[in-house]
């Protein structure tokens, strides 16, 4: 699922009407107003454009709702027409691949299931710049934490287009450090069960009443995390003789993070801003640091290029863009950059290794409670190997196990290789 890029910034845009700094009780003082979100950006690609619609949120909410049911559509002033369905809620996909044409003026219109109407004001195509190079280095950030910084450089020998904007999504190698081909499965569940069931049963043939060991049906050996940034990225080259940037780092990882501990591959999207949209997102930026917010008087609400059509005065977050945009693929080993060294952490501690109980039985009437085993494969946990006394299945305990991620890779990603993945 897209996440909602701007939902940080929201609350933080309905609370700088406060100026000095002041001690506040944010949830029961803050009147909170319901605001419009639109998250829109068309590129030069041939492909299905993609909107984001949601709502603001109070302080206290998880985050935010997003608006469903709406109808989208972008309109150019060449007279095309291009409709978006919703293809979950609040996320609207064009219904036909389209790539923004340049000189062509584009507008968004957007109606809300409750008959408002939205718009924007109309955007041209951004001038077209390749990334020269993406490139990963060992490195240390401005906290002198040791990791790895994504570099990258580009140049527009016209000039024309000095505003830049980044996203990425990361993909990495997981590799679950216990993992076996083997998996427990819960077999009679239906407690309490009298004693007597258990009776003439050899010790396997007690283990097998409550659990099964058996071949998994596929490998969760290996599995390829991923994520995208969650931050606003913006950059300009107004500082510079020419139209470049060299040695932008557009994500630090550190060293001790265990998406680097074996693959790692990012896909960094550069877009090429109007002064209008690096301007907004700047302000969104700054606007984001609380304390930004609240040392100075600031201005009550923050606008970009959409508005509300049927209430000239209710707000309206967002922006809407038409940008040019150029994307390039980095992989690396975690051997090329730290050859000979350890490994990073995993995800998790997993040299816990436990043996949970077979069945629990009432000490007076020898009746079956419960099997910890079976809560503990309910909870995710994985086989590791058997528990063995004098060569033997311990029957009290079988077999040892491990927490989800030590065992499952699937908890961490997908067991599927992705297309553009390389080894």
């Amino acid at each position: 699922m897209r996440q909602f890029r701007i939902k940080i910034y929201v609350y933080g845009l309905l609370l700088i009407s406060f100026g000095c700094i002041e001690e506040i009780d944010l949830q029961s003082e803050v009147d909170f107003e319901s605001v419009l979100v639109i998250e829109a950006t068309i590129t030069n690609e041939l492909k299905p454009q993609e909107i984001l619609l949601s709502r603001s949120f109070p302080l206290e909410a998880d985050g935010p709702s997003p608006e469903a049911n709406a109808s989208v559509r972008i309109v150019g002033d060449d007279n095309s027409i291009n409709a978006f369905q919703e293809i979950e809620a609040g996320l609207y996909r064009s219904l036909n691949a389209f790539a923004a044409q340049p000189n062509v003026n584009y507008s968004l219109e957007v109606t809300t299931a409750n008959g408002r109407m939205y718009g924007s004001d109309p955007k041209v195509l951004t001038a077209a710049t390749q990334i020269d190079n993406l490139y990963a280095e060992r490195d240390f950030n401005e906290n002198d934490e040791e990791g790895v910084s994504i570099y990258l450089d580009t140049f527009d020998p016209t000039g024309n287009s000095k505003y830049y904007r980044f996203e990425y999504e990361e993909t990495y190698k997981v590799i679950a450090p216990y993992y076996s081909p083997f998996e427990l499965i819960i077999v009679n569940e239906d407690f309490p069960y009298q004693p007597q069931v258990l009776s003439g049963l050899s010790e396997t043939e007690i283990i097998e009443f409550f659990i099964l060991k058996q071949l998994r049906e596929e490998q969760e050996q290996i599995c390829y995390g991923s994520d995208r940034s969650n931050e606003i990225i913006v950059e300009n080259s107004l500082q510079f003789d020419e139209d470049r940037l060299d040695g932008f780092r557009v994500r630090f990882i550190s060293r001790d993070n265990y998406i680097l501990s074996h693959r790692y591959s990012i896909l960094v999207s550069q877009y090429v801003q109007s002064e209008e949209a690096h301007i907004f997102y700047k302000t969104l930026t700054a606007l984001s640091d609380s304390e930004t917010i609240f040392s100075q008087s600031q201005p009550g609400f923050l606008n970009g290029n959409v508005f509300s059509v049927s209430n000239p005065s209710e707000n309206v977050v967002g922006f809407f863009e038409v940008s040019s945009v150029d994307r390039e693929r980095l992989f690396f080993n975690y051997s090329d950059l730290y050859p000979g060294e350890d490994l990073p952490p995993y995800y998790i501690d997993c040299d816990v290794i436990f043996s949970p109980g077979l069945y629990v039985s009432d000490p007076l009437t020898g009746i079956i409670g419960y099997s910890p085993i079976q809560d503990a494969v309910r909870d995710g946990d994985q086989y590791w190997e058997d528990n063995l006394v004098d060569g033997e299945l311990n029957v009290l305990s079988p077999y040892q196990m491990v927490f989800p991620p030590c065992g499952d890779c699937t908890v961490l990603g997908s067991n599927v290789i992705p297309d553009f993945w390389e080894d």
